[in-house]
């Protein structure tokens, strides 16, 4: 086995670790030497890998983006109909932030979390956005960024309401109708 696979395992079980920890305690209960003792690791080798526990809190928000914006070019790659390639971004990023690994990632507060961080989070939301914005100009909306933000805005209030007890596909589908009617009566105006 390479020093670099060795290295990427022992990151990777760091960084699960400290989701069981978010999991089962919270946020709080993320520590190094916490993250030590569920990897096997000593504190001093925690820090090879992690220069803080906000480190490593970070890398699980940038993962967890990055994963999710890989996902939706995969699934909208292709497609010419902006409408179409809208309700994917909706039902995928839907599904996404309404799953049990997103309500631990929920949990990190971004201002606690390192400014060299917050840069490629803020870089990683746009990215993400971006393949929300490109097909919501293509349909003659006026205010891109706006109508952009309220969707996700409604995306992410749907997806409380599905912690909060209620069905998925009835969300999914009352957010599907609401988003497509208002961008309907904002493209024709």
């Amino acid at each position: 086995m390479t020093p670099t696979r060795i290295s990427d395992e022992r990151q990777e079980a760091i960084l699960e670790a400290a989701q069981g920890l978010i999991a089962r305690d919270g946020v709080d209960a993320v520590s190094m030497a916490e993250l030590a003792e569920a990897t096997g690791l000593s504190r001093p080798a925690i820090y090879q890998y992690f220069a803080s526990k906000e480190h490593v809190l970070a890398e699980l928000v940038i993962n967890e983006m990055a994963d999710l914006s890989n996902a939706i070019e995969r699934h909208i790659e292709g497609l010419k109909d902006p409408m179409e390639r809208i309700r994917i971004w909706i039902h995928y990023s839907l599904a996404h932030l309404a799953s049990a690994e997103h309500r631990i990632i929920r949990e990190i507060s971004t201002a606690s979390l390192p400014e060299e961080s917050r840069g490629m989070i803020n870089a990683m939301h746009g990215h993400f956005m971006f393949a929300l914005l490109s097909p919501i100009g293509e349909i003659g909306v006026k205010d891109v960024t706006a109508t952009a933000h309220l969707i996700f805005a409604s995306v992410a209030a749907a997806a409380k309401r599905i912690d909060e007890g209620s069905e998925f596909i009835r969300e999914a589908a009352a957010l599907e109708q609401f988003t497509v009617a208002g961008l309907v009566a904002s493209s024709s105006n």
